[in-house]
């Protein structure tokens, strides 16, 4: 079947990406999507109504941050997206200003604040070390029905060349799962970033999220414009 990679049409593609990237994540289940994009109840209507707020959430994601960019691998005989992907090109450093995203997809509670750290978290390392322009693969995903055809590989060679004809960095952190893409194009790691929020004083909010979501592995990882060299590149948050 032919498989077109496509840049996402944000007028319609929203619905669609939010359902692909749902059954992406279900299958395996990877706790983490919970802090991110949770089911609220239970049953299938329970679902569906996370989905229709994760497309809303995603459209207003992409309306209100010009760095952002949706690319989707469409199987032009049935419009089914099989893989989907959310870039941040930062022609800036995006650290510059302090940045905060809050976690409104949950009630004002102990879950939101659950929510709000692990995004710190999770950020807290490339913060570290990206302040300065640099591609970002913020999400990628393919759908069960679409895995082992070398679809990944087709976003990380967009990505690649896009980098390099930047001239600058590309970041992304890698789940378990995904991480032997990444290492087969070069890419290094930086930091593995166990991330378990904490609290002194947990709500039930908080304890029930904490019980779906765990601690969650991810791993920094980076390749500069060009791609790395043993012993020539040199890591610009190092330089002295």
């Amino acid at each position: 079947m032919p498989l077109e990679l496509q840049d996402a049409d944000p007028t319609s593609d929203f619905p669609a990406l939010a359902r692909a990237l749902f059954e992406s994540y279900e299958e395996p289940w990877q706790s983490f999507f919970h802090a991110y994009f949770p089911i609220h109840g239970a049953g299938e209507e329970a679902r569906e109504a996370a989905i229709r707020e994760a497309a809303t959430r995603l459209e207003d994601w992409h309306t209100h941050d010009l760095t952002m960019r949706w690319q989707k691998i469409v199987d032009t005989e049935t419009g089914n997206i099989a893989t989907g992907a959310l870039w941040n090109i930062y022609p800036e450093n995006p650290f510059a200003e302090t940045q905060e995203l809050p976690a409104t997809w949950f009630p004002d509670d102990g879950s939101r604040r659950f929510a709000e750290q692990l995004v710190e978290l999770h950020g807290q390392p490339r913060a570290r070390v990206g302040q300065r322009p640099h591609v970002y693969l913020f999400i990628l995903f393919t759908h069960p029905r679409y895995r082992r055809r070398g679809l990944g590989q087709q976003i990380m060679e967009w990505g690649m060349k896009k980098a390099d004809e930047m001239g600058v960095e590309f970041f992304l952190d890698a789940t378990p799962m995904g991480r032997s893409l990444y290492e087969r194009n070069g890419f290094v790691l930086i930091e593995e970033n166990v991330i378990l929020p904490k609290t002194d004083s947990p709500d039930d909010a908080w304890r029930e999220i904490e019980a779906k979501v765990g601690s969650s592995t991810h791993y920094l990882m980076w390749r500069p414009a060009g791609g790395y060299k043993e012993g020539e590149t040199i890591k610009p948050w190092e330089e002295k």
